[in-house]
């Protein structure tokens, strides 16, 4: 019998402490709309997402997906740097065929005439034009269009535009 009273003190203490926690939690939530905060009891790490929204793992990796389809084509930046102004430009490289090309996008980019290893050039205004090379993976600079536009492809690092 001694037990069943000490069992029922316990229950009594539970209800009690049931009680007061949920008057605690009252005024933990009235602390909480004075800060501005939301009124939820549940913890913020235990939030529920509604049955109907799918999760955004699978949208973001089938977005991923149909983006790499769509994009198949390869791209290859390369910085152009220009004597006389202090920021480079960035071109795809992959997205021009041939040398002909190339010089002719950089022309028009930076406003000035070009030299490169085939350009026919008036001998008697040098002054008015620029030579384009290119530093390769073992960081010599060389002139553009000395080797194939392949081997140009797999071995230019940037680009560099400078008076004659």
């Amino acid at each position: 019998m001694g037990r069943a009273t000490s069992s029922s003190s316990s229950i009594e203490s539970k209800a009690f402490s049931s009680t007061g926690a949920s008057s605690s939690s009252q005024r933990d939530l009235s602390t909480d709309l004075r800060l501005g905060l939301s009124i939820s009891s549940s913890p913020p790490y235990a939030r529920e997402q509604p049955s109907d929204w799918p999760t955004i793992k699978p949208l973001l990796r089938q977005a991923l997906a149909e983006e790499e389809n769509e994009c198949n084509s390869a791209t290859f930046f390369v910085k152009v740097y220009m004597e006389g102004i202090p920021i480079g430009r960035k071109l795809d490289l992959l997205a021009h065929e041939s040398y002909n090309d190339l010089i002719r996008i950089l022309e028009h980019m930076f406003n000035t005439n070009i030299i490169w290893a085939e350009a026919e050039v008036d001998g008697d205004h040098y002054e008015k034009y620029h030579v384009l090379t290119y530093e390769d993976k073992e960081g010599d600079w060389m002139m553009v269009g000395d080797v194939p536009w392949e081997m140009f492809l797999s071995a230019v690092r940037r680009l560099k535009i400078t008076k004659c």
